[in-house]
């Protein structure tokens, strides 16, 4: 068995990411004002992946909206869920791709929730199981 690895920016490796994907996320920089500073790497696994289509209608530019939701690292006291989001769009000038800072959502007093930035990623690797081969 042997593992299949991408390696690179997030703009071009997210689009790739798969549902069960172990994912090690490098910071260039944290949010100063997030309580937790998880060690970088922070390695996660993508648990669902959602794909929204944008128009006119809903978006100032249309595309797409990728979502990826991932596990929170034990040693991050205060998130109970990540998620990072690739975004596409298409204007006169052409094809626009950018990501979001990894984002967080986490309970407060029991029903009030709050979401924000653990800080930004500058580079994702990937480690996948290469299905072609099987085990023994």
């Amino acid at each position: 068995m042997t593992d299949e690895q991408l390696d690179g920016p997030p703009v071009a490796v997210l689009p790739a990411v798969e549902t069960g994907d172990e994912l090690d996320l490098y910071f260039d920089r944290y949010n100063e004002g997030y309580d937790e500073t998880p060690q970088s790497p922070v390695s996660c696994t993508a648990l669902s992946i959602e794909t929204k289509e944008l128009t006119l209608e809903n978006a100032l530019l249309p595309g797409t909206l990728r979502s990826i939701t991932l596990t929170v690292p034990e040693d991050d006291d205060t998130a109970n869920e990540y998620w990072i989001e690739h975004r596409t769009e298409y204007d006169e000038d052409g094809e626009r791709q950018s990501v979001s800072a990894l984002l967080y959502e986490a309970d407060l007093l029991g029903t009030m929730t709050t979401t924000g930035d653990v800080g930004h990623i500058d580079r994702v690797v990937v480690h996948r199981e290469d299905e072609s081969e099987s085990d023994e």
